[in-house]
Parts: C-alpha cells; structure tokens; sequence
C-alpha cells in the first residue's frame, strides 16, 4: 500500500510540475513575441517609435487578428499558444501599420523595406540586446490621448477622434499623392497618458522626444 501511495503522489508531483513548465513556456512565449515585433523597429517603451493601435497580427498558421492594445496583444498570443502549443514561429505585425516618431511625424510602415529603413535611423540600444524573460512585457510609456489633430505636408489639418480614424485619413492621403514630400505630423499641444492613468500635455516634439528619453533611461 505504501508503494502505491508513494506512486500516487509522485504522479500527482509529475503532472503539477507539468502543468508549471507548461504555464512558464507559454508566458515565455508571449514574452519573446512581444519583444521580437517590438525589435523588429524599436517600437515601445525603450524604443524610439510608439506603436499605433489597432493593429492586426500574423500567426504562423497563417490566421490574423486585430487587437486594440498591448494588454490585449499579449493576451491574444497567449490564447493562441496555448491552443497551438506545437506550432514552430513567432506572430508579426502584418502590414500597413502606423508609428509615432519621437518628433511626432505620423509613420506609416508598408513593407519590410520600411521597417528595416526606420529601425536603422533609431539610436536608441535597447533592442540590441538579445531578449530575456521580461523584457517583452513591459506596459507602453506612453499612449496619446485622443482626439487630436494631424497636419498633412501640404498644410491641411484633421481632428482625429480616435486611432482608426487617425490610421484612415493617413492612408487615405498616401493613396492621393504620388511622392510624399514630408509625413504627416500631429499638431501640438498633444496629450499623453502614462500607464498609471496619469495625463501630460505635450507642447512640442523637444517636449515629447524628452518624454521618449526619459522612458529609455527607466528600466
């Protein structure tokens, strides 16, 4: 009988351990995807472009979504890995999606040449270094609040009431001129909104680069 108890609660040991390396390799998952989209442009809290949501991501099985936030990024990987825990790759951010620079153009990234274009004007060295867990899950500086207006190169002004719209009207406009001179750029005073729901007003790009800086400089 004691055998068969001692082999009992040996299982019972097995399948909890199980169950925690299963649990820690798929937050290790998430953690490494967020990191590897945030890398692939220095996008984020270290880096020197602001993500702009909605975007829509690629699994490796070939099937997208569309998510609205990091929070809500992390949590649809997670579901995802969880259901395909056997599928090789990473999920990316699929193509057209729009970025905040440190000045406050408004940068739309079509194609890969794009991508490898604005990470290379980025000086800030974070994402050299290789990923490690916890690194990818860090809540975003910053994220700006709307609506907000938008000036276009040739001097037009749009209010934006929210970030789809913002992403429209930038599309929309690179669908009318053949070669862009200048990117679209929002107009200040803007305000942003730390991740403890704490608002600044933004008076110009030196206010907002400052800003930028001080998120890089903050572990």
């Amino acid at each position: 009988m004691a055998v068969i108890l001692i082999a009992f609660f040996g299982l019972i040991t097995s399948c909890n351990e199980s169950e925690d390396v299963e649990l820690i390799s798929v937050e290790d998952y998430v953690d490494e995807a967020v990191f590897s989209m945030e890398s692939a442009m220095k996008i984020g809290r270290h880096g020197c472009y602001n993500l702009i949501f909605p975007v829509t991501i690629e699994f490796p099985d070939g099937t997208s979504v569309s998510v609205d936030g990091k929070d809500e990024l992390k949590e649809t990987i997670k579901g995802w890995r969880e259901e395909n825990p056997e599928v090789d790759g990473r999920p990316h951010l699929a193509f057209p999606f729009e970025v905040l620079s440190e000045d406050g153009q408004v940068i739309t990234i079509d194609d890969r040449g794009e991508l490898r274009a604005r990470r290379a004007a980025c000086h800030r060295k974070y994402h050299d270094r290789p990923w490690r867990p916890g690194r990818g899950l860090r809540a975003a500086c910053f994220d700006l609040v709307f609506p907000l207006s938008i000036e276009f190169p040739n001097g037009s002004v749009l209010e934006a009431a929210n970030p789809q719209t913002l992403k429209n009207a930038i599309r929309a406009w690179l669908h009318t001129v053949d070669n862009p001179q200048g990117r679209p750029t929002v107009v200040f005073p803007v305000t942003v909104e730390y991740e403890d729901g704490s608002q600044v007003e933004v008076a110009s790009k030196e206010d907002l680069k400052e800003l930028k800086d001080q998120c890089d400089d903050s572990e």
